[in-house]
């Protein structure tokens, strides 16, 4: 007998989309688990993963207003040296040849 083909994994997933599909799942099970009201419809899927999306961008930009988010980068900014206000004249001058 020959073993069982093992399935192929998953290909890489940046976070963006690793959330949307969470929020996607989480939302699809809540929805389409519970028993249908009389004279509702359940959303198209098509519908709720672009909800998805947009709430995982969403989260993504208010993530970047938190206060920790705005320290971080504000310390990146502090950290970066602007090579437009260094003035490295002195140093081409020297290495000239007499």
């Amino acid at each position: 007998m020959s073993a069982p083909e093992k399935a192929a994994p998953h290909p890489a997933r940046d976070t963006y989309h690793q959330l949307a599909f969470e929020i996607f799942i989480g939302m699809a099970s809540r929805i389409y688990s519970a028993p249908a009201v009389a004279g509702e419809s359940k959303p198209d899927p098509k519908a709720l993963a672009l909800l998805s999306f947009r709430l995982a961008e969403a989260y993504f930009a208010a993530e970047k207003e938190t206060p920790r988010a705005k320290a971080a980068a504000e310390i990146l900014s502090k950290a970066r040296v602007n090579l437009d206000d260094v003035d490295l004249s002195g140093v081409f001058q020297s290495t000239a040849k007499p």
